[in-house]
């Protein structure tokens, strides 16, 4: 397959987690059950998650080893991994067995904490992309 699976996956669970967080931090001020939907997101985020970050893995083995972007797919790797794990404790926290609930300060934080990974896992995909060039397709015709 010439385009890579990655780019097309990451949106869905980036935009679930990214609402939750969203969810989590309005859920202080309300008392709507807004931090449920959050704890929905999160459930769909982090499974979808991993699907992207599976196809993460292939697109890396592809990316020469020799390469200075190596580093950077590298970096990029452990702040996604460090994200869902944030993301997977916030979600974790607000189960009562398997019905969610509200969710406390402590995961609302975790939520919070997974964001900053998040936006910095993106920021170094973005180096990948436009100063190396990773996964961009040249037509050699």
């Amino acid at each position: 397959m010439k385009h890579p699976v990655h780019p097309m996956l990451v949106h869905f669970p980036i935009a679930t987690w990214f609402l939750a967080t969203i969810a989590d931090i309005v859920s202080l001020f309300t008392n709507e059950q807004i931090g449920w939907i959050g704890g929905v997101l999160l459930v769909v985020g982090t499974i979808t998650a991993l699907l992207a970050m599976t196809t993460g893995l292939i697109e890396l083995g592809k990316i020469d080893q020799h390469s200075p972007a190596i580093k950077i797919a590298n970096q990029h790797m452990i702040l996604i991994m460090i994200s869902w794990s944030f993301y997977a404790v916030s979600l974790f926290l607000r189960l009562n067995g398997t019905q969610l609930e509200q969710p406390g300060l402590l995961a609302i934080s975790f939520s919070i904490a997974g964001f900053i990974f998040l936006c910095s896992a993106g920021w170094m995909e973005g180096k990948l992309v436009y100063e190396y060039g990773v996964g961009i397709y040249h037509n050699k015709a």
